[in-house]
């Protein structure tokens, strides 16, 4: 099977068998991911760093940027192929869902109170809430321990960035946007003074 066909196979099935929008499909992208070598742990929890930092959904940036950078790394230097992977992640990841609303769309607005259809999704909602707080854990742990695990000291500033932004979003009415900004800046501030700090060190040597 050809490098395209596994990554249409592989999202096609991650848009299929998801339910409860992009967090929700983290865990399994995780999976699919890992599990054919596409990337380790720690670079899946960087992608969805950088998929929660650009604009879009989650899961449609996550397939862009896996498709494209396994296909660029089969092919260096192939930028047309790259992007062609970038393309079929995103198009496989979707497709699920179109035919779904397009041909089940008329039989949920017809039965969505019947008790089995209420039944199916009271089951679901703590699935999916399950689901989202294994990947909200393991970004938590990444962000302070790295891929070195708990045995290493935690990153204190991580910490006060990770701590800072759950209250913001949840005890107040601040926009993520203005969350997502600040931290932003705030880490460019850091990386600035460490990099001050590194000049006049070797200055000094």
């Amino acid at each position: 099977m050809s490098l395209f066909l596994r990554i249409a196979y592989a999202f096609f099935k991650v848009g299929l068998l998801t339910v409860g929008g992009g967090l929700a499909m983290l865990p399994i992208i995780q999976h699919e991911m890992e599990s054919r070598g596409w990337l380790t742990h720690s670079q899946f929890l960087d992608v969805v760093g950088i998929a929660e930092m650009t604009p879009g959904a989650l899961a449609v940036n996550t397939a862009t940027y896996v498709g494209y950078r396994v296909v660029g790394e089969a092919y260096p230097g192939a930028f047309g192929l790259a992007v062609a992977g970038a393309l079929v992640g995103t198009v496989s990841v979707c497709l699920p869902s179109l035919l779904c609303v397009n041909l089940l769309g008329r039989f949920w607005e017809r039965n969505r109170a019947h008790p089995c259809m209420v039944r199916v999704f009271g089951v679901l909602r703590p699935l999916v809430t399950g689901l989202v707080l294994s990947v909200a854990l393991a970004l938590a742990a990444h962000c302070l321990w790295g891929a070195a695990g708990p045995a290493a000291r935690p990153d204190l500033r991580a910490g006060l960035l990770l701590g800072a932004a759950f209250a913001l979003t949840a005890f107040t009415r601040v926009s993520p946007v203005w969350v997502l900004l600040g931290g932003g800046r705030r880490a460019c501030c850091w990386a600035r003074a460490r990099r001050v700090s590194a000049l006049q060190t070797k200055n000094t040597d």
